[in-house]
């Protein structure tokens, strides 16, 4: 599904407006670090407040209240399905539950981007790629941006900072799945 910058920035004021605290965890983040104006997949929000496994009743009013659909997360955590220009856009809420795992110092560090008049939060791409790698799906598509971000510039001093936020085991298999994708010099 396809969704335009202007309905991204809708999303987000109004999450904001009703007490929503979010950061874009997911390929959405990629693509706005490479200037895309349209948008592709699920929104992949990591919910600082209110907590999405606690306050499910909050995002089930919150959904009632703006005419959204409520559903589930493959962890069990609320999704938002909302109507967009070219179908619906699928608005999946996450926090550190299950296997969901990324560092606080991840989540402050991040890039903000003004769109349509709203400030949009969203994690670094060189952050992206480690939880990614870490997570081993999507490989090939990962391969891909990184491809396009070594073009514009990648900063491998702060996917090596993010490597250091795991344990060593974890570590060193997320190294191995960045050199599968083209980061050798890890």
């Amino acid at each position: 599904m396809k969704y335009k910058i202007e309905e991204l920035a809708e999303v987000i004021k109004t999450l904001e407006e009703e007490g929503v605290q979010a950061v874009i965890i997911g390929d959405t983040s990629i693509q706005l670090a490479l200037g895309f104006n349209e948008l592709e997949g699920d929104l992949d929000l990591f919910v600082l407040n209110p907590s999405p496994v606690a306050e499910k009743d909050f995002f089930n009013q919150l959904a009632d209240k703006n005419n959204w659909e409520i559903s589930t997360t493959e962890v069990g955590t609320p999704s938002i399905i909302i109507s967009v220009s070219e179908g619906h856009l699928v608005v999946e809420l996450y926090e550190n539950y299950m296997d969901i795992d990324i560092p606080l110092e991840i989540l402050e560090d991040i890039v903000e981007y003004r769109l349509a008049g709203t400030r949009i939060k969203a994690i670094k791409p060189e952050y992206y790629i480690v939880l990614k790698a870490r997570q081993g799906i999507d490989l090939d598509k990962l391969k891909k941006y990184v491809a396009y971000l070594k073009q514009k510039g990648l900063n491998l001093k702060l996917i090596e900072y993010a490597l250091s936020l795991y344990p060593e085991d974890e570590k060193e298999l997320i190294q191995d799945r960045l050199r599968s994708i083209g980061l050798e010099t890890l």
